[in-house]
């Protein structure tokens, strides 16, 4: 096959060379026609030899006069020299004058010849008058000769013209006959390569065909393990479905796969993934309406069609039993598990897409609360995403309207009932939804980055705030690990302290150990650089972690804060006393403070009392209260103290 380039190039050329063998064809023809009109002329010779006939018989007519006296004879001699003289006339002009002007002997020949005849044109005029015809007869004789050499020069003139003629017309008919061979094989081999050329468009046409269905394979199908992919999923609508059926999508993500990339590489979570989907696909064999898809990374998508509810969700657990049996891989078995969300249609609602999306927020929804099981989707989750949208949204601007402000939970001396400090606690009064809860929007700006933006508006109003408050008390605020990584918190400190006036040693900042979890040098440097600079630094919800007492000997806190959770059920759990009681002995050796939060009664503080705890916070001492309401608190010097009589409380 030629390159198309080639193809057009060759076919220039030939187009060219037709175009210029016409051009030569027309150019031949025209020659041709040019000799055939020279052939068709008078010939020199013939007219040559009518005149020697008319002279020859001027002098018969002559002779016969001269001897019998015939007037009869004496006009035709007149009448051929009258003839004679137009002959020579005639052959002044046209062809004959060419052939004359030729040669300059035939032109001195022919006027020699023509002074000749009209030198006796007074005898002619009456020969009856003429004294003596045989003088006349004898002065006519030199006539024919000369007559007779111009007809030999213009026979041997015509012979020459008539094989230039023959020869030209020879040679052009060749050039004619090359010309007509080469436009014919010019058009033939045209023709044969404009087959080829077809020949080609028609494979490439079928190349192009054969790749296109290809790339539409490609597009619509996973490279690793063959399956269906996201955009073949918008085709699963056209499937002819049995009336009375129900669709059922279920949205798989398996338990665990990141672990399994990060321990034993990639390739080996690859193979992991192709035979994950072998199972799927042959779980689906014998399911009406079965497609399972690959989405991406461990999520799998699964649609058929069932009957009713239950058989969906049979179909589904089942799903999630053959998935999680052991798998061989490179000689070894891996088990893994998995987590599905389950959504159905009926015929009302048959559209796979939004199906999907149901699904993945169903299964989202257990991979929060439940992996390993089934989440049946419900319109709940669907508005609680949308509430989570708008939430999202109109975070973006939520402190520049003034919606997000501090407020402040104070913090007390447990042995002499005194306000010691305030923690500074985020609250969003949202001009719709009402107040909604740290615990749903802080999640909400961690998610989408805003929580650095909020930590920063936090420290800098914090310290405003506590220089209206007196100066033996401190404010704590909060510390992100977005705020942390991003390698501004030092920054912000040092100008929200320098802006508000605020001494370093009233400022106190608090991380949970999740934070340390992410980088641990990198936090380390970061606490270490704000505590060089004269701030404490607290653990909060000390204890909740996985590895709490690694921490501890990380870094030198100032204080650390006992989650709640150990002291909700004081009491009634010794257990959790004796977690409080060995973190107070830890603290005394790391020469850190202790605070406990989460106190609501008064039991709780009379057991704390006899642990020697330093300072509590929670309910029972105040609730987080905008800045005014808190200055008003503390001007009082102290909480009010808890009554002895309270100490004692139903335990119903």
């Amino acid at each position: 096959m030629l390159p198309l380039v080639w193809f057009r190039q060759l076919v220039l050329v030939i187009v060219a060379v037709l175009g210029i063998s016409a051009v030569l064809h027309a150019r031949v023809v025209q020659d041709s026609a040019d000799a055939v009109n020279r052939s068709m002329r008078f010939d020199v010779s013939w007219i040559g030899a009518h005149g020697r006939i008319e002279a020859a018989q001027l002098e018969v007519y002559l002779a016969r006069y001269a001897a019998l006296r015939l007037p009869a004879d004496a006009e035709s001699a007149e009448l051929y020299y009258q003839i004679l003289l137009g002959r020579l006339d005639s052959w002044n002009v046209g062809g004959y004058r060419e052939f004359l002007d030729s040669s300059p002997a035939n032109r001195e020949t022919f006027d020699r010849l023509r002074l000749l005849v009209e030198s006796f044109e007074t005898e002619f005029s009456d020969l009856s008058q003429v004294a003596s015809l045989s003088d006349l007869l004898e002065a006519w004789r030199p006539v024919g000769p000369a007559i007779d050499q111009l007809g030999a020069e213009a026979t041997t003139s015509a012979v020459s013209k008539a094989a230039e003629i023959r020869e030209t017309l020879t040679g052009r008919q060749e050039v004619q006959n090359y010309l007509v061979v080469t436009l014919l094989g010019a058009g033939l081999l045209l023709l044969v390569l404009l087959l080829l050329q077809n020949r080609s468009l028609w494979r490439a046409h079928a190349d192009t065909r054969r790749v296109a269905d290809d790339f539409a394979y490609v597009a619509s199908h996973d490279p690793l393990t063959g399956l269906p992919n996201r955009n073949a999923l918008t085709a699963y609508n056209k499937t002819d479905r049995p009336i009375g059926h129900l669709l059922a999508v279920v949205a798989l993500d398996l338990d665990g796969f990141k672990q399994v990339n990060d321990t034993w590489s990639h390739l080996f979570g690859d193979k992991l993934l192709v035979q994950v989907a072998q199972r799927l696909r042959a779980l689906i064999r014998d399911q009406p309406g079965g497609l399972v898809a690959r989405l991406g990374g461990d999520e799998f998508v699964i649609m058929t069609q069932s009957q009713n509810l239950l058989d969906a969700q049979a179909f589904a657990e089942n799903v999630l039993v053959e998935v999680s049996q052991p798998y061989e891989i490179d000689g070894g078995k891996i088990t893994i598990g998995a987590t599905a969300g389950l959504a159905l249609a009926d015929d009302q609602r048959w559209d796979a897409m939004t199906l999907m999306a149901d699904a993945d927020l169903a299964q989202n929804d257990a991979k929060l609360s439940s992996k390993g099981s089934v989440r049946l989707y419900n319109a709940t989750l669907r508005q609680g995403v949308e509430r989570r949208l708008r939430l999202e949204n109109a975070l973006r601007d939520a402190i520049g309207r003034g919606e997000i402000v501090p407020n402040y939970q104070v913090q007390v001396d447990l042995r002499t009932n005194g306000i010691v400090g305030v923690e500074a606690l985020a609250r969003w009064q949202h001009p719709e939804l009402g107040a909604v809860s740290p615990a749903e929007f802080i999640p909400i700006a961690e998610a989408s980055g805003q929580i650095a933006h909020i930590g920063r508006y936090m420290i800098e109003q914090a310290c405003r705030d506590a220089m209206l408050l007196p100066d033996d008390i401190h404010v704590a605020v909060n510390l992100s690990v977005i705020q942390i990584m991003q390698g501004e918190v030092i920054e912000t400190v040092e100008n929200a302290l320098r802006n508000s006036g605020l001494p370093a040693q009233r400022l106190k900042l608090e991380v949970t150990e999740s934070v340390l979890m992410v980088n641990p040098k990198r936090v380390i440097e970061v606490l270490e650089g704000l505590r060089a600079r004269g701030i404490a630094i607290a653990l909060d919800d000390f204890g909740t972690g996985f590895s709490s007492l690694s921490y501890l000997s990380t870094f030198r806190w100032d204080e650390l804060k006992i989650d709640r959770s150990f002291v909700k059920n004081l009491g009634e759990d010794t257990l959790g006393l004796a977690i409080i009681e060995a973190i107070l002995v830890m603290a005394k050796e790391l020469g850190a403070k202790v605070i406990v939060e989460g106190i609501e009664t008064c039991k709780q503080v009379q057991l704390l009392e006899r642990t020697d705890c330093d300072i509590g916070q929670g309910f029972l001492f105040g609730r987080p209260e905008p800045i005014d309401t808190v200055r008003a608190t503390i001007s009082k010097g102290r909480v009010p103290a808890v009554p002895a009589i309270r100490i004692v409380e139903p335990t119903t």
